[in-house]
């Protein structure tokens, strides 16, 4: 028996019992996705699915929770310890618990591992002695496992392991596990919880050189970890890809490149993967990566989004550059293989040298199509491409008629020997764009250049609908209100002294001075701006509504708070209410909430809704 297995995985869940399935292709298998995704579930479901694989080997499973009881020892657990922790009483369980080690799924099962173990045992000691110059003890105190350490760098008395790094308990933890050849699969949950990232980069390391199947004989199990660390993936060959499992919801089946799947033979994409570092890694983390032209980007895009307050990697979204012109195509499509959807800020550039990226958004699009119909085109494909080439036609034989305006552009000013139709195209795409409608009426005789350009609005509104964003004006530098727009050296640092000039502006004026820029990482972030208010706004009614009628009636008396207590609770301490020159004044207790508009006063007449939606900017 050898890769690949097909397994099902039972689900036991708080929406009911069901199964997955999805396919082992090697030894190591790895589980991405966000918090609440499912993948603790998938790891739990596989164990029965598994045993069968294992050669009548154990199945172990180790959860992200896995020091477990050992915090009683290590923190003041239950805030009666003074703040001192009993770390010199931790043990490990009793000999009784050595039958049990593999159904253990804490550290427990792994330090029992060390004491039934003598080869075990001297395969870790070798490695904390010539590693991280420690040692390990295994002792036995009236039945109870005792774990100590000591240092070889300093002399000193053993420790006991409550007092150890957390990040060296649990490599010793899941070491012991992989080394434990009475294990043909194990199961980890989280392997890089408190490690440093060149322990991580150790342990995929080890985890590696005894992933196989149990076939194979030695020491070889199978492995399947579940991560959010880019440092425990090993990426090097696009079959690599095909050992990526993404999560993305429990209630959704998880999604895998399928083993023939013909990018792989593209030779972009095989050098991509190549080159894969780690800000290509973060996005295998992330359901909706933001792919921008560069480090630039980066800077101008993380700024805007903090400015603005839309929460970009919180959302599942994660900014990525693509370094060289023609990538992002390539770059889309993989993620897209990998079940995500990429959206993509391009430079003007990348529909003015062709549509290559265009066409990767749209090609098999119903909704494209779908809206390309309704501007009477046969899908958007074809509306792309006929947009495209009557705008070249329009260049090359009415290129004097905008070429005033469009040969002060950057695009033109910085064009290179032998770019001249380039630059042409690229510089003129932006001056529709950066010229009033009124304006461009007048260029020419015949309307075609405000023509153009509202086709091409329609053409972009239509490409944001399916993720791709175009910096109409040309590239990010084209936006800089106080930085070099020109600038074609020294970009990054250009990109710095602008976000200090950005920091400076009102919310509302650098939404208007980027507005594309802006509308691209909305769509990304795909979530609500935070606004406090909106949670405080019903807990706010329960008590307002139901007090002010009362205030209407004549009760003038100062028991308002009492009333708001018997409605909320504890809750109500946030508020306080009382009667001030004929209103009922409501104001909030908190130093925290971010919410303006208090102190709300109310009259008799007035509507409680209204008046309550109106100073929190709630809309009715």
């Amino acid at each position: 028996m050898s890769f690949p297995l097909e397994l099902t995985a039972l689900i036991n869940s708080h929406n009911g019992n069901f199964t997955r399935k999805f396919t082992l292709n090697k030894g190591l298998t790895v589980l991405l996705g966000p918090n609440g995704s499912g993948k603790t579930h998938l790891l739990r479901g596989l164990k029965d699915s598994l045993s069968q694989h294992t050669n009548g080997k154990r199945v172990r499973f180790l959860s992200a929770g896995r020091m477990g009881l050992l915090e009683q020892y290590r923190s003041d657990f239950d805030g009666h310890r003074g703040g001192r922790p009993n770390y010199d009483h931790a043990t490990f369980g009793s000999k009784s618990d050595s039958a049990r080690r593999h159904q253990i799924e804490t550290l427990n099962g792994d330090f029992q591992t060390l004491a039934e173990r003598a080869d075990i045992l001297i395969k870790i000691q070798e490695r904390l002695r010539k590693l991280f110059k420690r040692d390990i003890l295994i002792d036995w105190d009236k039945g109870s496992l005792k774990i100590s350490f000591t240092r070889l760098d300093v002399e000193e008395k053993p420790y006991s392991s409550g007092r150890e790094a957390s990040g060296l308990m649990h490599l010793v933890g899941i070491l012991a596990a992989l080394y434990d050849d009475d294990v043909g699969a194990l199961l980890l949950d989280e392997p890089e919880v408190s490690l440093h990232p060149q322990l991580q980069a150790f342990l995929l390391k080890e985890i590696l050189s005894v992933a196989d199947h149990p076939a194979a004989g030695g020491n070889k199990k199978i492995i399947i970890i579940a991560t959010h660390s880019t440092e425990m993936l090993q990426i090097q060959s696009p079959e690599d890809l095909l050992s990526l499992v993404f999560c993305y919801d429990l209630m959704a089946d998880p999604v895998q490149i399928p083993a023939e799947a013909g990018e792989f033979k593209n030779k972009k994409v095989q050098n991509l993967i190549a080159r894969l570092g780690q800000e290509h890694k973060l996005s295998l983390f992330s359901k909706r990566p933001l792919l921008v032209e560069g480090p630039s980007d980066v800077i101008i895009c993380s700024a805007l989004a903090g400015k603005l307050d839309m929460h970009l990697e919180a959302a599942g979204s994660q900014l990525l550059p693509v370094i060289g012109k023609g990538q992002m195509p390539t770059v889309a499509k993989l993620l897209r293989l990998l079940g995500k959807n990429p959206v993509a800020l391009t430079d003007a550039d990348g529909i003015a040298d062709g549509v290559e990226l265009v066409n990767s958004y749209l090609n098999d699009n119903p909704t494209a199509d779908k809206r390309a119909n309704s501007l009477g085109f046969p899908s958007a494909h074809q509306m792309a491409g006929a947009i495209f080439a009557d705008f070249c036609r329009l260049v090359d034989c009415q290129w004097s008629e905008i070429s005033a305006k469009a040969e002060t552009h950057p695009y033109w000013v910085n064009k290179k020997a032998g770019e001249e139709t380039q630059a042409k195209r690229r510089s003129a795409l932006c001056t529709l764009f950066t010229t009033d409608d009124i304006e461009l009426t007048k260029l020419g005789t015949d309307g075609t250049w405000a023509s153009i350009k509202a086709r091409f609005t329609a053409l972009f509104d239509l490409l944001e609908q399916c993720g791709l964003f175009v910096l109409r004006k040309g590239s990010i530098e084209s936006y800089y209100l106080s930085s070099d727009q020109f600038t074609s050296a020294g970009k990054p640092s250009a990109a710095v002294n602008e976000i200090d000039f950005l920091n400076q502006l009102t919310y509302g004026d650098a939404e208007s001075a980027y507005s594309d820029v802006v509308r691209c990482i909305r769509h990304a972030s795909n979530a609500e701006i935070i606004c406090e208010a909106d949670a405080l706004r019903d807990l706010l009614l329960s008590v307002a509504a139901p007090a002010h009628a009362r205030f209407k009636s004549g009760d003038s008396s100062q028991n308002f708070n009492v009333l708001a207590r018997s409605i909320l609770g504890d809750r109500s301490r946030i508020f306080g209410l009382v009667v001030e020159e004929d209103k009922l004044v409501i104001s909030i207790e908190s130093n925290i909430l971010n919410v303006n508009g208090f102190p709300v006063a109310l009259g008799k007449d007035d509507d409680v809704l209204k008046s309550i939606n109106a100073a929190l900017a709630a809309n009715a």
